[in-house]
């Protein structure tokens, strides 16, 4: 089985994919189903706080997000094809930022699961946490909101952590119209707030009307942290710890749908490493580079590329087979020894450039 990724999950099929896309039919929204929104220009609460990704009011252009390749097995078409989409390169706009978020994604999802290969007994979790007063304090740019969030995690007694910056949350007023926009459509948890506000399923008119200024900082971190009642009382600050992540597959989604609505800021890394994962205490090199064929999943044929329109109805082939580009890594302790590939390659961590997909 091929799965693609999408803003709200793994999908394995073209229905499935069509029923999460932007293709949803919209939700009907009267006046007393939504409270009045803000009527600033559109940009006004981005200009003052910072811009997220997607958080552009259109879609860079029209064609955005629509479907241009199939992919699919070469010994049966059911076999759960993939499709290729149209992407600008634009980190503001609405549909194509998955893009980025999945950049972002790949490579803290690699850091983290190498950090794991040295540091074996860690157990890295999701941690919400947020400074005091939390809604007063703007942060003039990423510098000085991640200065600020080593500071946090100093105190709170974190040993590593992987960290974005979200200046906004989303107001709570509007929170029951999605919860029953998700039902009304058959959607599950997985779709969440932030990709439902950047779809605009209630017609609002822009990622920036679902939207209150409310800094904070997820982490995906490791070590035991001072108690939480304790903690708020002696700094005023607060911090939330949600659930471990044993395996990659948990890490790769929460930080993809961390960075769907990090602040985004030109020339600067919007992803963070502190403490023992930081490039200043761990270190990274590659071991082995090579090109392997992707076969299917169900029968181990070879996979196909066709042409295609956004119905996938395929027009002509391509490409005979597929292929993608498999890198592996090594990871160690800076100041000391850098280890052998072992024969079991455990102490590898595999990053895929694949053909494929998203």
């Amino acid at each position: 089985m091929v799965e693609i990724w999408t803003p709200t999950g793994y999908v394995d099929s073209f229905e499935e994919w069509k029923r999460r896309s932007k293709s949803i039919e919209k939700l009907s929204v009267y006046p007393a189903y939504v409270p009045t929104i803000n009527q600033d220009p559109y940009g006004t609460l981005f200009r003052k706080y910072g811009f997220v990704f997607g958080s552009n009011e259109k879609p860079t252009d029209d064609n955005c997000g629509a479907i241009y390749r199939k992919i699919q097995c070469s010994s049966n078409a059911l076999h759960a094809p993939s499709f290729r989409h149209t992407r600008c390169n634009d980190p503001g706009c609405p549909v194509c930022y998955v893009k980025f978020a999945s950049r972002m994604a790949d490579r803290a999802t690699e850091r983290v699961q190498g950090f794991k290969t040295v540091y074996r007994k860690t157990k890295p979790y999701h941690l919400i946490f947020w400074g005091a007063p939390r809604a007063e304090r703007p942060y003039a740019s990423l510098r000085e909101a991640f200065a600020e969030a080593r500071r946090l995690l100093k105190l709170m007694g974190a040993v590593s952590a992987t960290v974005w910056y979200h200046p906004y949350r989303i107001r709570k007023e509007l929170k029951g119209a999605l919860r029953r926009y998700r039902r009304a459509k058959g959607l599950d948890g997985r779709a969440g707030f932030w990709k439902l506000a950047h779809d605009d399923v209630l017609n609002l008119g822009g990622l920036e009307r679902y939207l209150e200024y409310g800094p904070h900082w997820h982490a995906i971190a490791t070590g035991y942290l001072m108690d939480s009642k304790e903690y708020s009382e002696k700094y005023q600050a607060g911090y939330k710890k949600k659930r471990y992540l044993e395996h990659e597959r948990e890490v790769h989604e929460v930080a993809h749908y961390i960075s769907t609505h990090a602040r985004r800021e030109a020339g600067r890394a919007s992803v963070r490493y502190f403490g023992d994962i930081s490039y200043r205490m761990l270190a990274r090199d590659l071991a082995e580079e090579k090109i392997v064929d992707v076969r299917c999943l169900h029968c181990g044929a070879s996979l196909h590329e066709f042409d295609c329109g956004d119905t996938g109805v395929v027009f002509q082939k391509v490409k005979d087979n597929i292929t993608e580009k498999i890198k592996y890594f090594l990871y160690w302790k800076k100041g000391t020894e850098k280890p052998q590939r072992a024969g079991n390659a455990q102490n590898l961590i595999t990053r895929y450039n694949r053909d494929t997909g998203w």
